[in-house]
């Protein structure tokens, strides 16, 4: 008499799942991306005006206000602590900047300066900066198709290189934690640290400026909690999220 084999378990996931959470680590220049726009924006008014007009130096202005502003979130990090030092910092410059102005017109003076400021830019420089950035940002997006990191049920597999490389983890037992080392970074792309640490391993997986990470960590915690074992001879599994 013969015997029915017993069915292996599967891992299928409830609710339509995805049986897999792409997660890709982006390098600090896509937060350039405003001076980008800016750089584009700047070429493209300044080449509809005339030569002599005074909206250049106020075009000028802007752009480096906005490339100062990236150079400083991409050169520090902000937590939320010294985010909000940082404010009440300014906003007791500028009430002790009024008081002066009530006595000693400071603010007029600031005003003066700022108007003596001529930041003007020629219409190449502007395009010829953000076609170096768009080209960054294509070589940017193709690295980062072939470095990513990839979330099963039972492993996380590291991707890298032209040709596929990968590396496999265990992911029973995984924990997983999110920071949000800095608010300028994760006001501008929701970008924060995703830290794996898988049970078999003595160092943790450190994914840094993951964007949209608390979408990604509520498809990670989702994915792995969702996880349940049936007795099934055949079953598809959903396709992949990608983030």
């Amino acid at each position: 008499m013969n015997q029915e084999a017993p069915e292996q378990p599967v891992v299928s996931s409830k609710n339509d799942e995805p049986d897999a959470i792409i997660v890709r680590p982006w390098p600090k220049v896509i937060f350039l991306y405003p001076t980008f726009i800016m750089a584009l924006v700047a070429g493209v008014w300044q080449a509809f005006i005339d030569v002599e007009s005074p909206q250049k130096a106020t075009i000028g202005l802007v752009f480096y206000m906005t490339l100062c502003f990236n150079l400083l979130v991409i050169s520090f990090e902000f937590s939320r602590l010294k985010t909000v030092a940082i404010f009440f910092l300014l906003l007791a410059l500028g009430f002790f900047l009024l008081f002066l102005s009530y006595h000693y017109n400071v603010i007029s003076g600031l005003k003066n300066f700022l108007a003596s400021l001529q930041f003007i830019l020629s219409t190449p420089f502007y395009f010829g900066l953000a076609a170096y950035l768009a080209i960054i940002y294509l070589g940017v997006f193709m690295v980062t198709r072939w470095n990513y990191w990839e979330v099963r049920p039972n492993e996380i597999i590291h991707h890298t290189g032209f040709l596929g490389d990968i590396k496999r983890y265990p992911s029973p037992n995984l924990r997983m934690s999110k920071e949000i080392n800095d608010v300028f970074e994760f006001l501008l792309l929701g970008s924060g640290r995703i830290v794996l640490h898988p049970a078999s391993e003595s160092k943790a997986v450190v994914l840094e400026n993951v964007l949209n990470v608390n979408k990604v960590e509520d498809s990670v915690k989702r994915l792995l909690s969702a996880i349940k074992v049936q007795v099934s001879s055949n079953q598809t599994l959903p396709t992949a999220e990608e983030h």
